[in-house]
């Protein structure tokens, strides 16, 4: 049996592959015209959505950039997952704004950007007390 710390390729695989396919997931609902339901905006429910869902594609970035291949401090590991996730939060809205029925929007982007730095912020810590709690 194959074990992940010794196959580079399954290695790779198991960090990255998560980030990739939620970064597909992004993008395949993005391309959507619209959704089956709308998502409700009263209180700022899509805002809250657009923070969530970069939440967690910064916490599987985070987790990729820092995987025992990678050679960045935690520093660089922090700048990385601000720079690739914030850039991809701005492409996504871009993208957007091709699709009929959607549009590109400011406050999303910043809301997603938030998620992602959130994510970026918290992750070292929460995964402290994961450690520390096994």
């Amino acid at each position: 049996m194959i074990r992940i710390k010794q196959s580079p390729f399954l290695r790779r695989l198991y960090y990255g592959g998560p980030v990739l396919l939620y970064a597909g997931l992004i993008f395949s609902l993005s391309s959507l015209s619209r959704f089956p339901e709308e998502v409700p905006s009263f209180f700022g429910f899509d805002k809250v959505a657009h923070f969530a869902e970069y939440y967690i594609f910064g916490w599987l970035l985070y987790r990729w950039l820092s995987s025992p291949d990678r050679v960045w401090g935690r520093q660089g590991v922090l700048l990385m997952t601000l720079l690739v996730g914030i850039g991809y939060a701005a492409g996504d809205e871009w993208h957007q704004s091709f699709v009929p029925g959607r549009d590109a929007s400011f406050f999303d982007a910043l809301f997603d950007a938030a998620g992602i730095a959130a994510a970026a912020a918290t992750y070292p810590f929460i995964l402290m007390k994961i450690i520390r709690n096994k």
